[in-house]
């Protein structure tokens, strides 16, 4: 198997601005792996690539992920053992992207998580309240924020609602949410 990196190294790891029950941290690559983001871009749906800031980013559950050239950045971490787990993590997501990406045609477009209102124009629009929100335009912000998953809203699930309920579990899988 090719190898782009052989290791990543704790930088420094602090508590969490964003959450204080969590910490952050960056680590340093021993390589650059800018190349290898236009690959991770196509095989992550729910990525982020920025080609002007050359990063890409991603979540996995609560965690927020930046690849940079030369250093990773997480923020929301559990504590320092799930900081080493996600370098684990990172480090065999992009060797063996790096490994298949013969088998990949590379995306060098930025995908845009959608609007809440891109969201909103295919929930119920009926402000039931039953997913406990006070109008579905505040479900769909909540669920654009990941505090929320589509089977909150029991409405889409009832009949008259397919067209509806495929798109947005077609946005739920293009973004990565839950």
């Amino acid at each position: 198997m090719g190898k782009l990196l052989e290791s990543i190294m704790l930088d420094f790891i602090e508590p969490c601005t964003a959450d204080f029950n969590r910490v952050k941290f960056h680590a340093i690559f021993d390589k650059d792996i800018s190349e290898i983001f236009p690959y991770l871009n196509a095989q992550m749906k729910s990525a982020i690539y920025n080609v002007s800031s050359n990063s890409l980013t991603f979540k996995k559950e609560f965690r927020l992920i930046t690849l940079h050239p030369t250093k990773l950045s997480v923020s929301k971490a559990i504590n320092e053992f799930d900081a080493y787990e996600i370098m684990d993590m990172v480090m065999e997501l992009v060797n063996s992207t790096y490994d298949s990406k013969s088998n990949i045609t590379p995306l060098y477009e930025r995908r845009a998580n959608p609007s809440t209102i891109e969201v909103y124009k295919y929930l119920p629009k009926t402000n039931c309240k039953s997913c406990g929100c006070a109008t579905c335009l505040s479900f769909a912000a909540k669920m654009i924020a990941g505090e929320y998953k589509i089977n909150h809203c029991k409405t889409i699930f009832i009949e008259g609602y397919e067209e509806q309920k495929e798109k947005l579990l077609d946005m739920a899988q293009t973004f990565g949410w839950d």
